[in-house]
């Protein structure tokens, strides 16, 4: 099992800390590697063996092995890997929920408010939030591979360029640093999807225009 930490983790720190957050900062990374915890314990339920640990500016990021014997068991245009790895990116999120609902009874308003807001962030559909790739995931099986990664890959861009909008307006009324930190970070990713997004598609065309000429040949 590979394990990795992100040094921009240490930099986000030092901001925090030098706009007197730190506290909010080590509460939110508290709640966000217990909603990856939850994502973990449901893969090793699940069957799935961990390949990967990282520890990110904004929590966890956990990697699984793919089971090879579940891609021969189709769903429609897709096979049970996807079904099962919904649950697992599920699992995050309800246990924010479930969190928050705990802290609700003790009128613990900031824990409340951190584990909706982490609950939240994951699930807007920008991939590789949890809620993009339950997005990328859901698309797989009705639309298959390409056609996902297509449709996501255009509701990432225009989600990401409403967040900053409403973001930017959030930042005018509310001054929070932290509001920009979070939309650099979204940026980040989204950056790094397009670019993934642009080798798959060549990718896809070059075996595409090589299942037309073995074809041709036959």
């Amino acid at each position: 099992m590979e394990f990795k930490i992100d040094i921009k983790i240490f930099l986000i720190a030092l901001v925090f800390l030098l706009v007197n957050q730190i506290y909010m900062y080590i509460l939110f990374m508290i709640f966000a590697i217990i909603h990856e915890c939850f994502h973990l314990l449901a893969g090793i339920i699940l069957g799935y063996k961990v390949k990967s640990i990282r520890i990110m500016p904004l929590g966890l990021s956990i990697a699984f092995n793919e089971k090879e014997e579940e891609y021969n068991t189709k769903i429609k245009k897709s096979n049970f890997n996807n079904v099962k790895k919904i649950i697992i990116l599920l699992m995050g999120p309800i246990s924010n929920i479930v969190i928050a609902f705990f802290f609700m009874l003790l009128n613990m308003a900031i824990p409340v408010y951190i584990n909706v807001l982490i609950a939240i962030f994951n699930l807007l559909p920008i991939y590789p939030l949890d809620g993009g790739q339950i997005l990328n995931r859901v698309l797989r099986i009705i639309y298959g591979n390409f056609e996902a990664y297509k449709i996501s890959n255009s509701v990432n861009n225009i989600i990401m360029s409403i967040l900053t909008a409403l973001a930017s307006i959030g930042l005018l009324c509310t001054k929070n640093i932290a509001i920009i930190f979070i939309i650099i970070f979204l940026w980040y990713l989204i950056i790094k999807e397009n670019k993934k997004y642009k080798e798959i598609s060549k990718y896809f065309k070059s075996f595409h225009k090589l299942d037309k000429k073995s074809n041709y040949n036959i």
